[in-house]
């Protein structure tokens, strides 16, 4: 079976007692496949900090009303809408930190190793059942 062919090669990579494996390998966190950075207008709007709003120029403003306009917004790396929100707020740190902490998941997203092969939490009994214990 796939699953436990999976399991005995990341076992064999892991230290320590079977219940530290346990612990080791239902943390253990692998790359994801990439979602799209859909977020809502206001969790943007809310990542920023009040006193950077408030020094746009009439132009930024409408500017960032376009580029949030819609139900929701795609945050992307690279896309135009991204590109230009930090434009927007060029040389403005905390808003930034804020934005960029905000699109995090999305731009180095992690899953749990378990999930990556198909698989709930690993237990005892699949430790028993891959013939590792």
């Amino acid at each position: 079976m796939a699953y436990y062919d999976a399991l005995i090669a990341k076992w064999a990579t892991l230290t320590g007692t079977t219940q530290e494996k346990l612990d080791q390998i239902n943390t253990l966190t692998v790359p994801a496949p990439a979602k799209k950075a859909l977020l809502s207008p206001t969790d943007i709007i809310n990542a920023c900090v009040f006193a950077d709003l408030a020094a746009l120029t009439q132009l930024q403003v409408l500017q960032l009303s376009l580029l949030l306009s819609g139900s929701t917004v795609d945050a992307s790396p690279g896309t135009p809408t991204r590109l230009g929100i930090q434009a927007l707020f060029n040389g403005k740190s905390a808003t930034l930190a804020n934005l960029g902490a905000l699109v995090a998941p999305y731009d180095n997203p992690t899953q749990l190793w378990y999930q990556s092969v198909g698989y709930s939490p690993i237990c005892l009994g699949d430790v028993v059942a891959a013939g590792l214990s």
